[in-house]
C-alpha cells in the first residue's frame, strides 16, 4: 500500500533569507580559514628567520621561540 502513495510535494517556498544567510556563512567560514592558516605559514616563516633580523642572535631567537610556544604552543 505505501507504494502506491504518491510523494509529498514540496509546497513551501524556499526561504531566500535564510539561504543567502548559509551561503554567506559557509564562504565567510572558509576566507576565514584560508586567512588563519596564511598567518600561521607567514609566523613560523618569521620565527624559523629570526637569526637574520639585525641584532638577533641565537640566543635571543631561541627565548622569543620558547615564549611564543609557551604562550601559543602545545
Amino acid at each position: 500500500m505505501k507504494r502506491a502513495q504518491q510523494p509529498k510535494k514540496f509546497t513551501q517556498q524556499l526561504n531566500l533569507e535564510l539561504a543567502e544567510s548559509i551561503i554567506f556563512n559557509r564562504g565567510f567560514d572558509a576566507g576565514a580559514k584560508e586567512q588563519r592558516e596564511s598567518d600561521v605559514r607567514c609566523l613560523v616563516e618569521l620565527l624559523e628567520t629570526l637569526e637574520e633580523l639585525h641584532g638577533i642572535g641565537e640566543k635571543t631567537a631561541d627565548k622569543i621561540r620558547d615564549m611564543f610556544l609557551s604562550r601559543f604552543g602545545k
